[in-house]
């Protein structure tokens, strides 16, 4: 089990008292995947290879929509939360491996609750369509609000059955991110649920952010931790700009996604050097499958290590690079 909470000290982030930067991995799928006949928990042989594959890469910090498993009415019997108030305690069994198996070398991971797009593992739509609401009333209407209030305040206290440790208490979890690439997120929205994880998991940080651009309700929210803003593509001069505002305003600064394609040296080099930004999370890292097969995802962003194609190779060796350039910090 990972030992050392990461805590946050104004604009950074300090483990064991030390800066605390990371390279990190979007591996959207641990909890619950799409690529390997069809939706299904992923094997313990997936979840360990991806984890592993991070590791070797530099990687310290995955982005995983682990905790993002809803659905409408039973549509997704697979999920935590397969309808309003039901659950379903065996879709747990992936999601408390891929903590303990990463926490326990060191790892760290950033879960957003819910998400924007209506994927397969759920979204904020599966809060509103079951009372007949239209998607943006999610952040505004109280049964939806409630509803997701009594979603985050069950899996946060989740007891992991391989370690019996809370979700609340993990260290292994860096930050809650309220939610995926939410758009239309309102100051009152955020200071409630940030207030709400406060209450229910005090020593681990939140994180929320929209999709592009730096959100000003995430910003100015005294609940909010980190700042979390996506790129496609990134610039090395787009991502200094929004980390500098970011930073000024008190908050960490996090790109919570940047496409792999984009990983050059001319990227990441001079953002290693910029102690305003805290974490890059590329999108999005694949392993092997149980047969030892690459798994394919059809974005155009899946990284596999060391990489299918030169163009590919490059990409890997530029984040290898970018993450041993921040293994001065702690790591």
């Amino acid at each position: 089990m990972t030992a050392a909470l990461v805590t946050r000290e104004g604009s950074r982030l300090l483990l064991d008292g030390r800066p605390f930067r990371f390279s990190g991995a979007n591996i959207y799928w641990l909890g619950l995947d799409e690529n390997v006949g069809g939706i299904a928990y992923p094997t313990t042989f997936r979840i360990e290879d991806a984890i592993d594959t991070a590791r070797d890469l530099g990687v310290t910090v995955i982005r995983s929509h682990l905790a993002t498993s809803t659905s409408q009415g039973g549509a997704n019997p697979l999920a935590v939360m397969p309808a309003i108030d039901e659950w379903n305690d065996a879709a747990f069994d992936s999601i408390d491996h891929a903590l303990a198996y990463g926490g326990d070398g060191g790892m760290r991971f950033i879960l957003p609750l819910t998400d924007e797009w209506a994927y397969y593992h759920g979204g904020h739509r599966d809060f509103t369509a079951p009372f007949g609401l239209e998607p943006d009333e999610f952040f505004t209407d109280r049964r939806a609000i409630d509803a997701f209030r009594r979603y985050v305040e069950r899996f946060v206290t989740h007891t992991n059955r391989e370690t019996g440790t809370r979700y609340a208490d993990d260290p292994a979890i860096l930050a809650w991110e309220l939610g995926n690439e939410l758009e239309h997120l309102t100051p009152e929205w955020v200071d409630e649920l940030a207030t709400l994880l406060r209450h229910a998991a005090p020593s681990t940080l939140v994180a929320a952010g929209r999709r592009f651009g730096v959100d000003d309700a995430s910003l100015t929210a005294p609940g909010i931790d980190l700042v979390d803003v996506h790129y496609y593509p990134p610039t090395a001069e787009g991502v200094a700009a929004d980390a500098r505002r970011v930073v000024e305003a008190g908050k960490v600064y996090l790109a919570g996604e940047y496409g792999s394609v984009s990983a050059s040296p001319e990227l990441l080099d001079p953002l290693a050097a910029d102690p305003n930004v805290t974490g890059m999370c590329f999108w999005s890292l694949f392993g092997r499958d149980d047969g030892g097969r690459f798994v394919e995802h059809d974005d155009g962003f899946t990284l596999h290590v060391p990489g299918d194609t030169s163009a590919m190779r490059a990409n890997v060796a530029a984040i290898r690079a970018f993450g041993t350039a921040l293994a001065g910090a702690a790591a």
